[in-house]
């Protein structure tokens, strides 16, 4: 569909939203570097600064039910969860940070204001916040690549400066976060490269994608690698088939959180996990041991699950499951995982429409969600604050992206 010069002359402006928007991907390579937990308070900053904006956007309210459902069952749960904190001992700001439920509440507040005010924003506006997104996703990916490969001295000599001697372990892996958040801008800024219609687009795209893959090799990250690969897997099934794959994604990813604890006891009885017990390195022979095990529990309260953050009072489970879905079923059992599923089902119904509008589009939005889902099936706590702004992020990402490659259409 062309965008005529008439149209982008009258299109209304957006300057503050842009103004955040720039200040957003401005802040996202240093933070996805540096801190990558420092996600969460760059979200609910980005929130609290576009709420004016609000009163002008049209969020969509589906998901949002879904979402604001989810809270308030996780909430009700704190009546039956052993880890429910004592409301008269929240007196300090540390025990105010573990009541889970409670920041919830306030990250559907900030980073749906976030994403949805955003989402308003104009083309002009988006094109200059994409141009910043995809500069400062290269410099992240080309440091992160460099510091990888010589084992973290560009991260150790930054930290020593600002806070004090680090182990070279934990430096290694303290760059591997940024793959993550590299996995997930990858698609959006792959698209605003494959609108800009310059031989070296492709090379780019490509030098993006091996400097993610080589800086997660290095540190010892496989959740990126196997986001890429598994997103590229669904960006080539909508970029080729179209509209059919992504309607086909809906069931698939439906069905991952709807039976991913019966999946996990059919392979502990059927021996497959002691298959893979043989076969695989340690830290994936921990994860087969808590899944599990947290499928085993599931089935103790399989309707209504232990409750909010009870996965942390298991001693077999290291603070989470390492998967949303078996941590969602554990905790807010059936009810929490069939929302989750519905939320994941709406955003791709969005996938779909977005595929008929513009194959490319939908490719692009398909590839983030399915890395994203990915990465949270091996690797965060579902309730991790900084995960959670990363996937909102993400989500404001591909909303610039698509944006900003409107007028090449």
């Amino acid at each position: 569909m062309a965008v005529s010069a008439g149209a982008l002359a009258t299109e209304r402006r957006t300057r503050w939203l842009g103004a955040i928007a720039v200040f957003l991907m401005v802040m996202t390579p240093l933070i996805g570097y540096l801190i990558p937990l420092w996600y969460a308070g760059l979200l609910t900053l980005v929130g609290l600064l576009a709420t004016p904006a609000l009163a002008r956007s049209r969020p969509p309210l589906t998901p949002m039910l879904a979402l604001v459902l989810l809270v308030a069952w996780a909430l009700i749960s704190l009546h039956w969860s052993p880890a429910a904190p004592d409301l008269s001992e929240l007196r300090r700001d540390k025990d105010v940070e573990k009541f889970t439920a409670l920041k919830l509440v306030l990250q559907l507040g900030f980073y749906g204001v976030a994403a949805a005010a955003l989402g308003d924003m104009s083309e002009r506006s988006a094109r200059l916040a994409g141009r910043v997104m995809l500069t400062g996703t290269l410099l992240l990916a080309l440091v992160t690549c460099v510091d990888g490969v010589l084992q973290a001295p560009i991260y150790t000599a930054l930290h020593n400066v600002t806070e004090g001697p680090i182990r070279p372990d934990f430096a290694v892996v303290k760059v591997s976060m940024a793959t993550y958040s590299l996995a997930l801008l990858f698609w959006p800024c792959a698209r605003i490269l494959d609108a800009w219609k310059f031989r070296g687009r492709n090379i780019l795209i490509a030098l993006l994608a091996l400097c993610t893959v080589v800086g997660a090799h290095f540190t010892g990250a496989d959740a990126p690698i196997a986001a890429l690969v598994l997103g590229g897997v669904a960006w080539l099934g909508v970029r080729v088939v179209g509209k059919p794959f992504a309607r086909g994604l809906i069931p698939v990813v439906s069905a991952l959180f709807i039976f991913a604890p019966m999946v996990v006891l059919w392979g502990v009885r059927s021996g497959f996990f002691a298959w893979l017990h043989v076969i695989a390195p340690p830290s994936w022979d921990a994860r087969l041991n808590i899944w599990a095990f947290t499928a085993d529990q599931i089935v103790n309260h399989a309707l209504r699950g232990w409750g909010i953050d009870a996965s942390r009072t298991f001693p077999a489970i290291p603070l989470h499951t390492h998967n949303a879905a078996l941590q969602l079923w554990l905790e807010l059992g059936s009810v929490g995982a069939a929302l989750a599923a519905a939320f994941f089902a709406w955003i791709l119904y969005r996938v779909v429409a977005w595929t008929g509008d513009e194959r490319r589009d939908g490719a692009m939005a398909a590839g983030a969600l399915v890395s994203y889902l990915v990465i949270g099936g091996l690797s965060f706590g579902v309730w991790q604050e900084w995960w959670l702004a990363l996937g909102a992020l993400a989500a404001i990402a591909c909303g610039i992206a698509q944006k900003s490659s409107a007028s090449s259409r």
